[in-house]
């Protein structure tokens, strides 16, 4: 016999638990503290903030932990540090791909209970930061060995979705330009050839266009340098006319520095609910719970009891989440860079983690439809079967389901919005480089860099994450 008394305390404390559980349910909102001292230019304590935060110390987010911890530790310069954190977060994606246990319950109830495996482009975003650290630690063989770990994980990439599936990003032209500079700086010209015209006939094969980015001059400059260098005069003419480029011969003999400017923060993950309708199913003991925006047309068995309906029963809420990014402006528009107080040099865009997050995150949702249904049907079939034996506890899973429904808002936060550099032959000897930040034409910030002239390539980075 039903008890209304202990039937109201049930529900009472389901509201409160799922509303105490829902506050601030978001990743961006859980990770405020750190991302704040990150964009005030604090990284150690963004490193202490990391390590304070438990959603991230669970198990299923051991890898957002290790991504930021990994890309906060390099802005703090302990290129040891960032690269031990981005190596457990290489270890963490080889073995956790077959977590059945979380992929069902992520399937069944919410994709957050899932181990956290991260985006394409994070993959491959992992082996650029680690190359870049042991260029900095003047590990020149292990950074050589990352970037060719690029184009494996990029290989694995593609070779995961069947040929009917949309994926756009299935290579990363930054990525084989970073190759291209490690290969020369290592005095492998060959290869740096070739990472550079594959580069090139990337951005060629989109017209000169890929994921928000133009071809870099400087990536023209590269292909045609090390082209006439190694005496590739067919290669070098035919560049030249396809690039329509003027290349003129720099005098490099002191050696250059490629600086890279990280600019602003990557879009953070939000959530979008999308609502759905039943309509009565052609056959018996069958409804279709429908969606116009989506184009989602799900048949669902129900039992053919007739409802007895009170108030609470009659409570039906249908909605689905899907993520969805949200753009952070950088608060720096521009950057000027002066040698010396008298040569100034322009940083060209190189790689757009905004255009890459939007367009990858559209072709996922695509892919991930079908996964979505199945989650819906399953919940919904759960509650109709429930339904059949009490009226009110049916009504009662209906809320708990769409309660719990939710988006994974999981992503790494850190990466920046967008990569820019330059590359700039240096005098012999000491040389000094004055960053100006712009914000709106006008000189809002400086930092300065100092380079010996030795004649190797060196690389610099600076970094304005401040966002709103």
């Amino acid at each position: 016999m039903r008890n209304p008394i202990s039937l109201k305390i049930i529900i009472y404390n389901l509201f409160v638990l799922l509303f105490l559980s829902s506050c601030g349910s978001t990743y961006n909102v859980k990770s405020e503290a750190f991302q704040q001292e990150l964009q005030n230019g604090n990284t150690q304590l963004a490193l202490e903030k990391l390590d304070k935060n438990k959603f991230l110390k669970k198990d299923r987010n051991l890898l957002l932990y290790y991504l930021e911890k990994g890309k906060v530790a390099y802005l703090d310069n302990d290129y040891e540090l960032s690269n031990t954190f981005l190596n457990k977060a290489d270890d963490f994606i080889l073995e956790n791909k077959r977590d059945v246990g979380g992929k069902i319950l992520g399937t069944l109830l919410n994709p957050e209970q899932e181990a956290y495996l991260g985006e394409d482009f994070e993959k491959v975003a992992i082996h650029y930061y680690k190359a870049l650290n042991y260029t900095f630690l003047n590990k020149f063989d292990e950074a050589l060995v990352e970037v060719r770990k690029i184009n494996l994980q990029l290989q694995q990439i593609n070779e995961k979705y069947p040929s009917d599936q949309k994926n756009r990003y299935t290579t990363d032209a930054f990525a084989l330009s970073l190759q291209g500079m490690l290969y020369e700086s290592s005095g492998n010209i060959n290869d740096a050839f070739i990472s550079y015209r594959n580069a090139v006939d990337l951005y060629l094969k989109n017209e000169g266009h890929y994921f928000g980015v133009d071809i870099p001059n400087q990536l023209k400059e590269d292909l045609l340098r090390t082209a006439k260098h190694l005496g590739f005069t067919n290669e070098f003419l035919r560049y030249k006319k396809l690039l329509n480029y003027d290349y003129t011969e720099k005098n490099n003999s002191n050696g250059e520095v490629i600086i890279f400017w990280e600019n602003g923060l990557i879009p953070y993950k939000d959530e979008n609910n999308f609502a759905f309708t039943i309509l009565p199913g052609k056959e018996t003991g069958i409804v279709t719970i429908y969606n116009k925006e989506l184009n989602l047309n799900i048949p669902i068995p129900i039992s053919n009891k007739k409802n007895k309906k009170n108030k609470f029963s009659d409570i039906s809420v249908f909605n689905v989440a899907f993520p969805k990014y949200v753009a952070r402006h950088p608060y720096f528009t521009d950057a000027t860079i002066k040698k010396d107080s008298v040569e100034t040099y322009h940083f060209q865009l190189a790689q757009n983690y905004e255009e890459i997050a939007f367009k990858t995150l559209k072709d996922r949702t695509l892919r991930e439809i079908g996964k979505v249904a199945l989650r819906l049907a399953v919940k919904k079939t759960s509650e109709y079967l429930v339904r059949d034996k009490n009226e009110d506890l049916g009504a009662l899973l209906g809320i708990f389901n769409s309660i719990t429904e939710g988006a994974d808002t999981r992503n790494w936060q850190s990466l920046p919005q967008k990569i820019y550099y330059t590359r700039i032959p240096l005098q012999k000897g000491k040389n000094t480089f004055t960053i100006q930040l712009l914000k709106n034409g006008n000189t809002a910030s400086e930092k300065k860099i100092e380079v010996t002239g030795t004649g190797n390539l060196v690389f610099r980075k600076i970094s304005s994450l401040n966002s709103y």
